[in-house]
């Protein structure tokens, strides 16, 4: 009878391997590893789960040796790394029996990485003797060689590689790659042309901080439909022929080089016309020639990211463009733009300077600046009120502005006397978002960004205010928990609001009697915060 009725509670380990299986791909790796001591059922499907994943950072061992640290300290942190290890032989010496792997991962550093290259390539065979499917490799170990029994694994789709270093006599034979991820590996332009040449699959390539590249060429991969390149200043020149390509990525490597040297690199696109996304990060100036022609450039062009660009203008046309956002560009003086099919525009932290603006089709608009940036004079805010003003379906925005945990939100309040009134909010070095977003959408995603103390919601419907009262009673938000590690405590309905003036708050106050002779709602809540850990 007890053993009938232990069974009963454990039908779970009835399961097939396969549904096990699932379950253990749900779980990280430790939770994996621990799994294993359930029942023999479970001990079998660990040892049969095709993913395998040897992360120190899962097992307590990444820490590493410093000559800082006392000798008992260093021994107890090469006692734990040499136990990682330990685990390794074991995991792998239980699954000889493994038919195939679809996934393996090996991240750790080591104080002597020659004592446990033997170890690493042993490793390395097992997974690629059963046609391993996905693999990435982080030894800790700058420009770390990468064994040729790795190069020479055939089945693999999908390589992950960090900290490594390719050489240009390094034979390839990844014939059937097709996402590649290169960080912080060292190679010249021989590596890139031999991988290009043996690994004509490759859809996906990320490179990501490598160094011993002057410039970057790629004409040879016919199926490649997104490229992520983040790169220092050594790299002058980038020039890819790819006319699959859809997605490219261009980042410039902070790490290392001063800001002052605005360097930039040379980028040419001219052979990429199914482009779809051009994403621009960099903190010097871009190559206008970049942006010129886009239409004809790219004729299937329908996402535009420009970030943290030093440019004192951009001018292009483009009839394809739907999505096109502009974030911090300081020196930014002028922008000229012309996209009859623009859907989205997103402009944040810059100095609004849109002069020029054919956009008759937008449906989401995201404006987000700071009252308290320098440069911004009263003929500012005239340009402020002229740019809303050109859009149709203005009456539909909403704006917020927030300053000190205070926050007012007027929902389709948006007029001129509201925008001639923002000078009174420079002094208080207030944040403005105008946007097209809802209500409820505005107020939950201030919640992830800052913790509200005063939230005002001024509405020309009741109906909204309604809504909006019950979800902030209830928590009735997507989200467990909103500001990082805190979550809403407490909420109060702020019956006069004379009650909560000050100094700091007198302004936001006045702005809000300024509606009541409106035909509009004001409701005012006071909220608690707690952290998490509470």
């Amino acid at each position: 009878m007890e053993l009938q009725n232990k069974q009963e509670d454990d039908r779970i380990s009835l399961l097939p391997d396969h549904i096990i299986h699932e379950f253990l791909s749900l779980l990280d790796t430790k939770a994996v590893a621990r799994s294993c001591v359930l029942s023999k059922t479970w001990q079998r499907a660990w040892a049969s789960f095709p993913r395998i994943d040897f992360n120190q950072y899962y097992f307590n061992a990444r820490e590493c040796e410093h000559p800082k640290y006392s000798p008992t300290k260093n021994i107890e942190i090469r006692m734990k790394k040499d136990a990682f290890l330990s685990y390794i032989d074991n995991s792998l010496q239980s699954r000889l029996e493994l038919e195939h792997v679809e996934k393996f991962t090996l991240i750790f550093s080591h104080h002597d990485i020659d004592l446990v290259l033997p170890r690493v390539i042993k490793w390395l065979t097992f997974a690629i003797e059963r046609n391993v499917k996905v693999l990435t490799l982080n030894l800790g170990v700058r420009d770390f060689i990468i064994p040729q029994v790795l190069l020479e694994a055939k089945t693999i789709s999908e390589l992950r590689l960090t900290s490594a270093k390719l050489e240009s006599h390094n034979k390839f034979k990844f014939s059937h790659l097709k996402k590649l991820g290169l960080n912080h590996v060292h190679l010249d332009e021989q590596v890139i042309q031999n991988l290009t040449l043996t690994c004509p699959l490759i859809e996906d390539f990320q490179l990501h901080s490598c160094h011993g590249l002057k410039q970057l060429k790629l004409s040879n991969l016919s199926r490649i439909k997104l490229l992520d390149v983040c790169i220092g200043i050594e790299v002058s020149r980038i020039e890819i022929e790819a006319p699959s390509l859809q997605t490219f990525c261009y980042r410039w490597d902070m790490c290392g080089y001063p800001l002052e040297n605005n360097r930039y690199c040379d980028i040419c696109l001219e052979g990429c016309k199914k482009l779809k996304t051009l994403n621009l990060v960099s903190h010097h100036e871009m190559p206008i020639e970049l942006l010129q022609n886009l239409s004809s450039k790219f004729p299937t062009l329908e996402v535009l990211q420009i970030s943290n660009c030093k440019m004192p203008s951009i001018k292009f046309s483009c009839q394809t463009l739907k999505e096109f956002t502009l974030n911090s560009c300081h020196d930014l003086e002028v922008v000229e733009v012309n996209t009859p099919n623009l859907v989205s525009l997103c402009c944040k932290r810059n100095k609004l300077p849109f002069y020029s603006f054919n956009t008759p089709s937008l449906q989401k608009l995201e404006l987000d600046f700071d009252l308290g940036f320098p440069t911004l004079f009263p003929p500012w805010f005239d340009k402020l009120k002229e740019f809303v003003g050109k859009f149709n379906n203005s009456e539909g925005l909403n704006m917020v502005i927030h300053s000190n945990c205070y926050v007012v939100i007027l929902q389709n309040g948006l007029n001129e006397n509201t925008l001639s009134s923002l000078i009174d909010f420079k002094e208080l070095g207030a944040r403005i978002v105008i946007s097209f977003m809802s209500l409820s959408n505005l107020v939950e995603k201030l919640f992830f960004q800052c913790p509200v103390k005063i939230l005002s919601i001024v509405s020309s419907s009741s109906k909204c205010l309604e809504v909006l009262n019950e979800k902030l009673i209830n928590r009735h938000f997507k989200s467990m928990y909103m500001y990082p590690l805190h979550c809403i405590d407490e909420v109060k309905v702020i019956e006069s609001l004379d009650e909560e003036a000050d100094y700091q708050n007198f302004k936001w106050i006045t702005l809000l009697k300024s509606y009541e002779t409106m035909d509009y709602h004001t409701t005012s809540f006071k909220l608690k915060w707690k952290s998490m850990f509470n």
